[in-house]
């Protein structure tokens, strides 16, 4: 690793025990290895202060839970950085002409150099930062006459939170100036949190700034080739509609789109493209290469997008395919590029929902209470997916007929695949079924 990234930088979001923090204030990572396959991470720090062989031991620990991590190795070298000096942020890559005194929202006129978010610490003491406000709020507290003033900004190198307590007579300029999407200039000192785990700026001086957006001014655009969306789990957080739309926004004349195994930003970059950029539908697969069979895709049957078929997806508890449970399927038999018939259910997992999945998915424990097992849900899908398909070759009079037969079918499904016992009242409900179908045939064949 070429550069030394400031360690909460790197590990935005990673929360250790106030005192680990302190120590880990003015850490830099100088070389960071992920093994795939053992799931591992080397690490190497070099550090301002002395951390004990337990707290390292502590804080390979705190890895490894954090990120899912099988182990964390870590390397430390004790020293000083090279001193920088003070430059302005280059927010969002854009250029930025130093602004006059700008609109005071606060306080005095800010003179000075920004400093980088990424590089904030709870020792830099007072800072002069700019960035986009991404969310604001002002709050009155129980104490009368207090309010809680909560501003979070980003440079897009890194964030920060503004926060301070005030009298209602001191914070109606921020109340009333403020907002989302606007840029600022703060200057104040920089502390921690009151319970220790995180740090924030107490301002001093707030004033509102122009901002010069970021722009392509290449003659000839570039197109981007190799680009992963949110939708790749753990690889990547860019927004796919965003990101569309900026590329227009530059005059590009393309942008592929290559997810890790799936399609799921598709729509997204359709509906932002909206006929003003060439979007390019990609997506990095993978194939198992079986040394006894190597064929990917198995079948006999060779068909086009424009004959029938059934595309279906499905939601599960979590993403270790050998751990988690079904929630939801869904499907759509499509005719001609056309849909034509659809499926869904949910399935009861079994088990509780994490927040994670809850807030990946949609899907919440009261939307799963009273659905179908697995069984059942199974059931209903392939009777979609192949027995009505195999109705509709016959004529409506025939088919009538048979599609009672759906009942017979789901029972001896469940006992053939899913080992499940015939019991006494489903065996008499067969009969039932099978005699009623024999004796509507019958009618049928006098009437011939």
């Amino acid at each position: 690793m070429a550069q030394r990234i400031p360690f909460f930088e790197l590990f935005e979001g990673f929360a250790p025990p106030i005192g680990l923090r302190v120590l880990l204030t003015d850490a830099r990572v100088t070389d960071v290895t992920v093994e795939q396959e053992s799931r591992t991470m080397a690490l190497a720090l070099t550090v301002l202060q002395e951390i004990t062989d337990s707290e390292r031991t502590l804080l390979e620990q705190l890895l490894a839970d954090r990120f899912a991590l099988n182990g964390v190795r870590i390397s430390l070298t004790q020293g000083g950085f090279p001193k920088q000096e003070p430059r302005p942020s280059n927010a969002g890559g854009g250029a930025r002409k130093e602004s006059s005194a700008g609109k005071i929202i606060m306080g005095r006129e800010i003179k000075g150099h920004p400093m980088p978010m990424s590089e904030l610490n709870p020792k830099a003491g007072n800072v002069v930062v700019e960035g986009k406000v991404f969310k604001c709020e002002f709050r009155e507290l129980r104490q009368p006459g207090m309010w809680l003033a909560l501003i979070e900004m980003t440079d897009y190198e890194g964030s920060v939170i503004v926060r301070k307590r005030m009298l209602e007579k001191d914070v109606a300029p921020l109340r009333d100036r403020v907002s989302t999407g606007m840029w600022l200039r703060v200057a104040g000192m920089m502390e921690l949190t009151y319970d220790g785990h995180d740090m924030q700026l107490n301002p001093r001086d707030v004033t509102e700034i122009t901002h010069e957006p970021r722009m392509d001014t290449a003659e000839v655009k570039r197109v981007e080739l190799h680009l992963h969306t949110r939708m790749s789990n753990m690889d990547a957080l860019t927004d796919t509609g965003s990101v569309v739309k900026l590329a227009a926004k530059w005059g590009m004349p393309a942008i592929a789109i290559t997810d890790h195994g799936v399609a799921q930003s598709f729509p997204d970059a359709w509906h932002a493209g909206e006929g003003k950029i060439k979007i390019l539908y990609g997506c990095e697969g993978y194939f198992v290469n079986n040394i006894d069979d190597r064929i990917a895709i198995h079948g006999h049957q060779d068909i086009g997008f424009s004959d029938e078929i059934v595309c279906f997806d499905i939601e599960t508890t979590g993403l270790k395919v050998t751990q988690e449970a079904i929630t939801e399927i869904g499907a759509v038999r499509l005719r001609n590029g056309e849909i034509v018939e659809t499926f869904q259910t949910f399935v009861d997992p079994e088990r509780r929902l994490t927040p994670e999945i809850i807030g990946l998915t949609g899907i919440t424990d009261e939307m799963l209470r009273g659905a179908p097992k697995l069984k059942d849900a199974l059931t209903a899908f392939l009777a979609f997916g192949f027995y009505t398909k195999g109705l509709e070759g016959m004529e409506s009079s025939r088919a009538g007929i048979l599609a009672s037969t759906e009942p017979v079918v789901a029972t001896l499904f469940g006992v053939f695949v899913f080992q499940e016992h015939l019991t006494l009242p489903a065996i008499v409900g067969i009969l039932l079924v099978l005699g009623g179908i024999v004796v509507l045939s019958g009618k049928k064949a006098a009437k011939a």
